[in-house]
C-alpha cells in the first residue's frame, strides 16, 4: 500500500498540472526519454530520445538520414542531411521553400546560420531545424510532429533536440 501512495500522488499532481511540463515525458514513456547521442555518417549529430521515438522506420522523405516514430505512432521524428545546391544560407533558403507557408508559422527564428520554424497542421504541431555548416556545406535538418494538443509536454524534448543538433564533418555529408 505504501507504494501506491507516491505513484497516485504523482498521478493526481499530473492530472492537475502541478508537475512542470519539462517534468513530463510525451507519449508517457514508461521508461523515459532514454537520451543517447545520436551521430550519423552524414555529418549530423544531436541527441535523441531514443526511449521515445523507439521505433526506426528507414529513410526519410526528404535528404539522406532516418525517420523513428513513437511506439504508438502519436509523434515521428526525422533527422536529415541536405545538400546546398543552390549555395543558399538560412534566410534565402526559408524565402524560397516557404513563401507561402510563413504566414502560417507560429513560431521563426531565422539567422544566417539555421532555421528553426514551428506551426499547427491539422491537429499536430511540427518543428523544424536546419543549421548550415556554410553556403557551400550541406544543412543538418531534425523535424518533429506531434499532437499539438500536448505541446506543453514536448516543450523540453524539442528543445534539447534542437540545441544539440550539431554538424560533425561526417564525410557522407560532403
Amino acid at each position: 500500500m505504501n507504494r501506491l501512495l507516491p505513484r497516485a500522488a504523482c498521478a493526481l499532481l499530473l492530472a492537475a498540472g502541478c508537475i512542470p511540463a519539462a517534468a513530463q515525458e510525451p507519449g508517457g514513456a514508461a521508461g523515459g526519454p532514454g537520451w543517447t547521442a545520436y551521430v550519423d555518417d552524414y555529418g549530423t549529430s544531436f541527441d535523441l530520445p531514443a526511449g521515445i521515438f523507439s521505433v526506426a522506420e528507414g529513410e526519410p522523405p526528404i535528404g539522406k538520414g532516418r525517420r523513428f516514430r513513437t511506439a504508438d505512432g502519436r509523434a515521428e521524428f526525422n533527422v536529415y542531411t541536405l545538400a546546398n545546391a543552390e549555395h543558399e544560407n538560412a534566410r534565402s533558403y526559408l524565402a524560397r521553400h516557404l513563401r507561402s507557408e510563413f504566414k502560417n508559422l507560429d513560431y521563426d527564428r531565422v539567422s544566417d546560420r539555421f532555421f528553426a520554424v514551428s506551426g499547427i497542421v491539422r491537429g499536430k504541431t511540427f518543428y523544424s531545424r536546419c543549421n548550415f555548416e556554410s553556403r557551400r556545406g550541406p544543412m543538418h535538418c531534425v523535424y518533429l510532429a506531434y499532437p499539438a494538443a500536448e505541446n506543453r509536454a514536448w516543450d523540453s524534448t524539442v528543445t534539447r533536440i534542437s540545441r544539440s543538433l550539431r554538424a560533425t564533418g561526417g564525410s557522407a555529408s560532403r
